[in-house]
């Protein structure tokens, strides 16, 4: 939901800089420091999705299954996909059906987001 790289391209990433930092045969710079404290920034960003996840997508697919007409069933791609092509769509026919009807969808959107940062700023411990 959070970030298009999957959890396991995370964790080997992680792990490289990790492997990288304990090579002793290299001096400890900044450049190098710099690396570590990416590397943990990503692994708070990485447990906070993993944690606030499955509640965030809950929330959604319950929130989006009111005002649109999508599989909520599908994975998250799928279920993005189809309301880009149900945007579209509602954004050529223009009424003022259609226009209610988009601006509910992107204040789900609108507060997805919120709610992700939220989860961001405030990580598992």
């Amino acid at each position: 939901m959070f970030n298009p790289v999957n959890a396991p391209e995370l964790t080997l990433a992680i792990g490289r800089v990790l492997h990288e930092a304990a090579d002793q045969s290299r001096p400890h710079d900044d450049y190098r420091r710099s690396q570590l404290l990416s590397a943990y920034s990503i692994a708070r960003h990485l447990a906070a999705e993993q944690s606030a996840g499955p509640e965030l997508r809950g929330w959604f697919r319950s929130a989006i299954a009111e005002v649109a007409e999508v599989d909520v069933s599908a994975d998250s791609a799928a279920i993005g996909a189809a309301l880009c092509d149900h945007l579209a769509e509602l954004r050529k026919r223009g009424d003022s059906d259609a226009d209610r009807a988009r601006g509910r969808i992107q204040g789900l959107l609108r507060e997805l987001s919120d709610r992700e940062v939220a989860a961001l700023a405030d990580p598992p411990k």
